[in-house]
């Protein structure tokens, strides 16, 4: 609630202020979404769901090469469970989706506020997934935010030079299984240069680590252990596109569930085949590794994902994902079409994949629907 306070009280300075200015810019924009979700398994699972998320956006330009925006949106969700059609659950949330303010210029750009910070190359496994949880199946493409401030400063060679700062996050983000300590500033920055035919960065990030332990009855039996994390990614044009992404963690030591090292590595390539319409293959391998030395040892494991689309129409377009755990066998299946107008957005998808498998859901602690046979129909409008 005292988010929703916030955000209310910055719209409202919002408008005073921006209305001063005949030069500003303010619109109310947003989406609405409906789905359901069929689990073809015992139980017979049913979920229909929506979700709301009205954005009001102001832009004020100081000068031909300077201005100020701001965005501020919610987001309000809800479904219903049904199994083997009775009445199981219903859940709802209303939270702020971004609340951010920006200054730009054609060499500097800040933003404060809540907001989505992602990069990398990687498309469908993201070691780069620090600050974000896009999932490669949804089509919205839609994640949560984080507190903070980020700066970023673009030199005239096209590379760019970034700097963050994070405090009031105490959802895990990403791939992380302990959350940041919430009042602890996370610290970070990301170098992006051009090379060759393509570009090359470096990423790194500084954390306080609340570190519970799970084997004491105390609630408050935790550590807060500090956390370096370094990231390298890389894509070039060689006909085919292909790149690399790497994140490696290293915490002060073990505790309970930390490993000491963590590194996750992708490699990637896609291309575009001259068949018909254009037919567009992606192909990535990710191989995560954690334990006491970097690398070697501990426990790993690989993951290979193809994907494949196709464009019927200017409207209409097919794709199909396989994602296969070598030596555990499990091979996760979707396959979706979608019609895009002007507003309106249709999507069917279809999935088979293992019962118990939920190495692929992200931001959820609820239960993984895409799991087992199904399929999915969602419906979005933006205005």
């Amino acid at each position: 609630m005292k988010n929703l306070v916030y955000i209310i009280y910055f719209i409202l300075f919002s408008f005073d202020v921006f209305a001063q200015n005949d030069s500003a810019k303010i619109h109310l924009n947003g989406q609405i979404v409906a789905w359901t979700t069929a689990q073809f398994e015992n139980p017979f699972v049913l979920q229909p769901g929506a979700r709301f998320v009205p954005s009001l956006k102001g832009k004020f330009n100081f000068t031909e090469n300077s201005f100020f925006d701001f965005e501020s949106s919610l987001n309000i969700n809800g479904n219903v469970t049904f199994q083997d059609l009775k009445y199981t659950e219903a859940t709802g949330q209303l939270k702020p989706y971004r609340v951010l303010a920006r200054f730009g210029t054609d060499k500097i750009e800040i933003r404060a506020g809540l907001q989505k910070i992602n990069f990398g190359q990687a498309k469908m496994f993201r070691p780069l997934m620090w600050f974000d949880g896009m999932d490669v199946r949804d089509p919205l493409q839609l994640t949560d935010g984080v507190y903070g401030l980020l700066g970023k400063y673009y030199f005239n060679n096209n590379g760019s030079l970034w700097a963050w700062g994070l405090i009031g996050n105490k959802n895990n983000k990403g791939w992380e299984v302990n959350a940041t300590e919430q009042w602890k500033p996370e610290l970070g920055g990301r170098l992006e240069l051009p090379l060759l035919k393509g570009e090359i960065a470096i990423s790194t990030n500084y954390r306080k680590v609340h570190a519970i332990n799970s084997l004491s009855s105390r609630w408050n039996d935790y550590q807060l252990l500090n956390e370096s994390r370094i990231g390298l990614d890389g894509k070039w044009d060689i006909g085919a596109g292909i790149w690399f992404e790497n994140s490696t963690t290293i915490s002060q030591k073990n505790y309970i569930m930390i490993p000491r090292f963590q590194d996750m590595w992708n490699l990637g390539i896609d291309y575009t085949l001259p068949l018909g319409n254009g037919l567009g293959l992606t192909v990535e391998y990710l191989r995560y590794h954690a334990g006491n030395q970097l690398f070697i040892n501990g426990n790993s494991f690989n993951l290979l994902g193809s994907m494949i689309s196709y464009p019927l129409s200017i409207m209409d377009n097919l794709s199909f994902m396989l994602f296969y755990v070598p030596g555990q066998n499990m091979l996760f299946n979707y396959a979706s079409w979608s019609r895009t107008y002007d507003k309106w957005s249709i999507y069917a998808i279809g999935f088979w994949n293992p019962v118990n498998a939920q190495m692929l859901s992200f931001q959820s602690n609820s239960k993984n629907l895409f799991s087992g046979k199904g399929m999915q129909v969602m419906v979005s409008y933006n205005f």
